[in-house]
C-alpha cells in the first residue's frame, strides 16, 4: 500500500481499519483504538452472553484505566454473573433487584480492591523504607491496582431485550441511539458523568470537605485510586515508591489529602424499561471519553474548535441510515459516509463508525491521524486518547 500523503480515501480507511482492533461477540459491536507508536492502549471491554436458567442474558462493560482496568476486566463480570444467577434463582422473573446487584457487587468488588492493602499493611508508619520496597515488591500486582484507576460502565440485557440495567463510574458513557422513519439519528446520555467535568458531581464532592480544600485533586476514575480514598501515609510510605504518576502529582496527594475519600465506588445505576422505546429502533452504545475528545476537537490533529457538544447525541447523529452532511460538517470538522464498510450484516458497525467519526471522508484528517506514525514521524506534541465503542442492536427481531 502507497505511503504518500495523496493516497486514496479507501486506502486511508483500509489503514485505519487495521490499526483498529475489532471483533463481534454476541451480537455485540467492538472496536478499540489507540494509533500512539509505542502507547499501549489502556482501555479494556467485556462482550458476553451468558446462560442463566434457560435465558440468555447480554453483558456489556468498557473501562479506561490502567492494571486496575486490567484486573477489573478479568474479575468483575464473573462476579456480577454469580450475584444475578442467585437473583433470578431466588426471586425468578422478578428482575427489579438486578439494580441492587450492580449497585452492590461494583461497590464491594473496588472496596475488595483497598481491603487487600490494608490487609498487607494495617499501619504503613509502622514501615521503614525497606520493609515497605519489600511489601510492595512481594505483592505488587495488589498495589498496583489500588493505586492505579479506571472508569467502568457496564449494561445488562435480559433475554427479551425488554430489561436494561446499568451502572457507571467516572466518564465513560452509556447511551442509547434513535433512528427515525425517515432514517435520521439521534442520541441520549443515560447516565451522569462522574467527573468534575459535571457541575453537580463537582459541588457534589466540594460539599463533602472543607472549603479550604478546594484545589485538592480529584480524579475521574472511581475504581481504584486509592490515594485519593486512603489517608495520605498510604501514598508517602507505599504508593510513592510505584512508577505511573509524576512526582508532583504525589507530593500534591501528600500535601492535600485531609479528608478522605475525595472519590466514591458507589455506581450511578438506572433501570429502564426498552418495550415502549422499540419503535424508535435503539442501539445500546458504551463508549470510553476519547469518543468525546473527538467530538469535543480536542486531539491536537482536529482543525476544529473545542465544543461543547453531547458526544451521545453526535454518535446518535452519525449512527442514523441518514445522516445531514451540514451536521457532520458542524461538528466535526468532515463530511461522513454511511455503510462505507458495504451493506454486509457481518460487517463491524463500531469499525465503521469510529472511522467517520474520526475522518469520514476525509484524506486529509485520515493523513493527519494516520500519516505521522506510519512514517515514523510521531513526536510527543501529537497524541489520540484510547477510544473504545460497543454497540448492540436493541431491536427484537436480531437473533
Amino acid at each position: 500500500m502507497s505511503t504518500s500523503p495523496s493516497r486514496c480515501l479507501s486506502d486511508w480507511r483500509e489503514l485505519s481499519t487495521r490499526t483498529c482492533s475489532s471483533s463481534i461477540s454476541a451480537g455485540i459491536h467492538c472496536v478499540t483504538f489507540q494509533p500512539t507508536p509505542g502507547t499501549p492502549n489502556k482501555d479494556r471491554f467485556v462482550a458476553q452472553e451468558w446462560d442463566i436458567d434457560g435465558q440468555q442474558w447480554k453483558f456489556l462493560a468498557i473501562l479506561d484505566g490502567d492494571c486496575t482496568a486490567e484486573y477489573s476486566a478479568t474479575a468483575l463480570p464473573g462476579r456480577i454473573e454469580a450475584e444475578l444467577r442467585g437473583v433470578v434463582e431466588r426471586y425468578k422473573r422478578r428482575f427489579g433487584r438486578s439494580r441492587e446487584t450492580f449497585i452492590k457487587r461494583i461497590y464491594y468488588f473496588d472496596k475488595e480492591i483497598g481491603d487487600a492493602v490494608k490487609e498487607l499493611c494495617p499501619d504503613p508508619s509502622l514501615l521503614d523504607d525497606e520493609q515497605a520496597r519489600n511489601l510492595i515488591d512481594a505483592h505488587r500486582e495488589v498495589f498496583q491496582r489500588a493505586y492505579c484507576g479506571s472508569t467502568l460502565a457496564v449494561a445488562l440485557l435480559d433475554n427479551e431485550r425488554n430489561h436494561l440495567w446499568i451502572a457507571g463510574l467516572g466518564d465513560s458513557t452509556v447511551g442509547l441511539t434513535y433512528t427515525s422513519p425517515d432514517g435520521y439519528g439521534d442520541g441520549e446520555r443515560l447516565l451522569t458523568l462522574h467527573s468534575t467535568h459535571t457541575p453537580s458531581e463537582y459541588f457534589t464532592i466540594l460539599m463533602r470537605h472543607p472549603t479550604t480544600e478546594k484545589k485538592t485533586i480529584i480524579q475521574d476514575e472511581p475504581l481504584g485510586d486509592y490515594t485519593l480514598k486512603f489517608e495520605s501515609i498510604y501514598t508517602s510510605k507505599l504508593f510513592f515508591k510505584l512508577a505511573g504518576r509524576t512526582e508532583d502529582f504525589l507530593t500534591s496527594i501528600q500535601a492535600n489529602n485531609k479528608t478522605p475519600p475525595y472519590i466514591m465506588n458507589v455506581p450511578d445505576t438506572r433501570y429502564i424499561d426498552l418495550a415502549p422505546l422499540r419503535h424508535r429502533n435503539p442501539t445500546l452504545v458504551l463508549f470510553t471519553d476519547g469518543v468525546d475528545v473527538i467530538v469535543d476537537g480536542e486531539t491536537l490533529v482536529s482543525k476544529n474548535e473545542r465544543h461543547t457538544l453531547d458526544p451521545a447525541v453526535v454518535v446518535g447523529k452519525l449512527l442514523g441510515r441518514e445522516i445531514d452532511s451540514g451536521y457532520a460538517q458542524e461538528t466535526i470538522g468532515h463530511d461522513v459516509e454511511v455503510n462505507w464498510m458495504g451493506s454486509s450484516e457481518n460487517r463491524n458497525r463500531a469499525t465503521e463508525f469510529l472511522g467517520n467519526l474520526m475522518a469520514g471522508t476525509s484524506k486529509e484528517t485520515f493523513a493527519s491521524f494516520l500519516g505521522p506514525a506510519e512514517r515514523g514521524e510521531w513526536d510527543n506534541s501529537l497524541c489520540f486518547d484510547d477510544t473504545t465503542i460497543l454497540l448492540y442492536d436493541l431491536q427484537a427481531s436480531q437473533s
